[in-house]
């Protein structure tokens, strides 16, 4: 009889695979921003992805569109476009791996979210792996007397975002099935963000269309698999995985756009990323 996978290493595994996907949909997402506005290309995304979505919706009926959790979908929508839309302003402004970096910092910042939200509980074990995170991201954001840069500020406000929308995903697992929270979420976030898109399209060149249509595809099947791996397992526990996405996005900076992160993105990207691996660990260590 074949053996079954714990479910927290499979989720572990999908994290992998939707981190890689979102490394190429960023790199996509910054070779459309030379041509298109950021507001126009997370239109078109939300647009696709909502498309995509419709067919599953439909074989349900509206029924399946029911659901005793508007506000915390609503929540979810929000802070999930603005989170999307300060990151890809962030991917023209500095390089792809800063950006990324701070967009993946999300991990450190989900206990605390957890904490304030719920009331969870902080594990004493999870404060250093926290502090090292942390220490990571001044490194990056190397404060100076003239203050910090706007845009890895912007990147860093993102991953807060992204932090509230891993814990609204996990709340809303055990009643809402996973084609009801990607429907709200597109289409909320489509009402969000399209009014400032109009008059965004005029020529652009097809490269750009084929920039944007792309990214729209891959956020889908990234989205999948991320409401798949937040109902599988705990937040804490998987989240840190994402941190990997800021190797697959320095490789996409550096072959295509000859970005070389310096010794202070390496410094910081070396902390936070070993903050990330000691929460997993530790997570592994609480369950046994």
């Amino acid at each position: 009889m074949p053996q079954t996978i714990n479910p927290i290493r499979k989720a572990v595994y999908l994290t992998f695979g939707m981190v890689l996907i979102a490394s190429t949909a960023a790199a996509a997402t910054k070779f459309a921003s030379g041509y298109a506005s950021v507001a126009a290309i997370i239109t078109v995304q939300f647009l696709i992805c909502l498309m995509i979505c419709l067919p599953r919706i439909l074989r349900v009926g509206i029924d399946g569109l029911k659901t005793q959790r508007p506000f915390l979908h609503l929540i979810r929508g929000g802070v999930g476009v603005l989170g999307f839309y300060l990151f890809y302003a962030c991917l023209n402004q500095i390089p792809m791996v800063d950006a990324m970096l701070l967009r993946q910092s999300a991990p450190l910042t989900v206990p605390l979210v957890m904490w304030a939200w719920g009331g969870d509980q902080v594990s004493r074990s999870v404060w250093w792996p926290l502090i090292i995170g942390f220490v990571g991201i001044l490194v990056i954001l190397r404060p100076s007397p003239e203050g910090l840069s706007i845009w890895h500020l912007a990147g860093l406000v993102s991953a807060f975002t992204l932090s509230l929308s891993m814990v609204a995903t996990r709340k809303l697992a055990p009643t809402e099935p996973p084609s009801r929270i990607l429907f709200y979420y597109f289409v909320l976030s489509l009402l969000c963000v399209a009014p400032f898109s109009i008059g965004d399209y005029a020529a652009l060149p097809w490269q750009a269309w084929l920039a944007m249509i792309y990214v729209g595809i891959s956020i889908y099947f990234a989205m999948v698999l991320y409401n798949r791996v937040y109902s599988m397992a705990p937040a804490s526990a998987v989240a840190p995985v994402n941190y990997f996405a800021v190797v697959f996005t320095g490789f996409w900076g550096w072959l295509l756009w000859d970005q070389v992160p310096d010794a202070w993105t390496l410094a910081g990207s070396v902390l936070v990323i070993a903050g990330g691996l000691m929460t997993i660990q530790l997570s592994r260590t609480e369950k046994a």
